[in-house]
This record gives structure tokens, sequence and C-alpha cells, in this order.
């Protein structure tokens, strides 16, 4: 479940990495595929196809109860940390935790169908750019302080349930269904035509 990015900020955080990863100094990543970049909410992992209809119907009451936000998008990070970096991430910004507290509605609300949302990691909001190679991690702290990195704006207007599919390369993301965030929340179920409405 994740909020999409707009296709702007995503086309230019693409000119971004494809420079940074043909840099003579780019870090040895596994880099993802912006195609499945997003902010994600919550990762469900495996559930029954039969579960799907129960997951979005869980996802209208707190989509209902967020309101729609601008979130401030821009900057490099890196779990756990820039020194020992397994995780290079595109931050994102969630001033009044508006997000967050989206995130935390929708754990509270499918614990009970999907009782292991409950298990997960807290919420830090941000994107996945690449996973370290090595173990052990990468220092990245003096590559990341290099970086000219491109600044946008996320709207919080849609959450959207995806389907993962595993196979040779990255993992191919479809998107399901969409919730819209606000006091009309509802399940909307032809997701391109909402984006087109979206940008």
């Amino acid at each position: 479940m994740a909020v999409p990015l707009p296709e702007g900020l995503r086309s230019t955080l693409t000119d971004g990495v494809r420079t940074w990863r043909g840099g003579p100094d780019a870090p040895d990543l596994r880099w993802t595929d912006p195609a499945g970049w997003r902010l994600t909410l919550d990762f469900l992992g495996w559930i029954d196809a039969e579960l799907t209809e129960d997951v979005l119907g869980g996802l209208v009451a707190p989509a209902r109860n967020a309101r729609q936000a601008d979130l401030t998008a821009g900057g490099l990070g890196a779990f756990p940390s820039a020194r020992r970096a397994r995780v290079l991430w595109y931050g994102i910004t969630d001033e009044r935790d508006t997000a967050a507290a989206l995130a935390e509605g929708v754990r509270r609300a499918l614990a009970p169908i999907v009782p292991r949302v409950e298990e997960g990691s807290p919420f830090r909001p941000h994107v996945t750019l690449g996973r370290a190679r090595a173990e052990r991690g990468a220092d990245l702290s003096a590559w990341i302080a290099r970086r000219a990195v491109p600044s946008g704006v996320v709207p919080v207007e849609r959450v959207i349930l995806y389907r993962s599919h595993l196979g040779r390369g990255p993992a191919q993301y479809e998107p399901l269904a969409a919730v819209t965030v606000g006091t009309g929340a509802r399940i909307v179920r032809d997701v391109e035509a909402e984006a087109s409405v979206h940008g």
C-alpha cells in the first residue's frame, strides 16, 4: 500500500539517478527500478487473493480520517546510517505527520485482516533508491554529501494497493485499486484513469 509519486518528480529523479549510476564514483548498489518508486505506507507480504476486497474495505476508514497534503521531497540519506548504508533513500518530509497518521491508521485497520501488519517497522517516509551489495553495507557519507538532489512535492491524495510480481530482474508492481484520501474517501477500481486525473 503506497502513495504514488507524481510522474514529473519520478522523471526528474530518474534522470538524477541515471547520472549518479554512470558516474566514476558510483557506489556499489543494487539500484531499484524507477517504476517501483513510491511512498510505501505498509507492506502486507503474501496474502490470499480472496482477502483483497477486505483489505480495500479496511483502507477506506483510515483514508477518510486522513487529510490530503503536499509533502516536500528531496535529499538523500541511508539506513541505518550514511556510514553503514544498507539502503540508500530519497527523503520525504512529513512535517505535520500526515502520512505517518495515515500509515498508523492503515496498520490498525488492517491488523484484524492481516495480523502480521502490526509487526512491521516504524514508518519512516522515504523512497528506496538502492541497496548495498556488501552485507556489511557501504560508507556513503561523502558520496551523499556531494550529490545535487532534485526536490519536489508528493501529494497525499490516494493510496494504491499493489500486487508485486517477483521473478528475474526487479519486482513488478501491479496496481489493483486505489482509495482516495479525505472525507469523501472511496474505492477507485480504474487506477490508470484516476492517475490521469491527478497528473
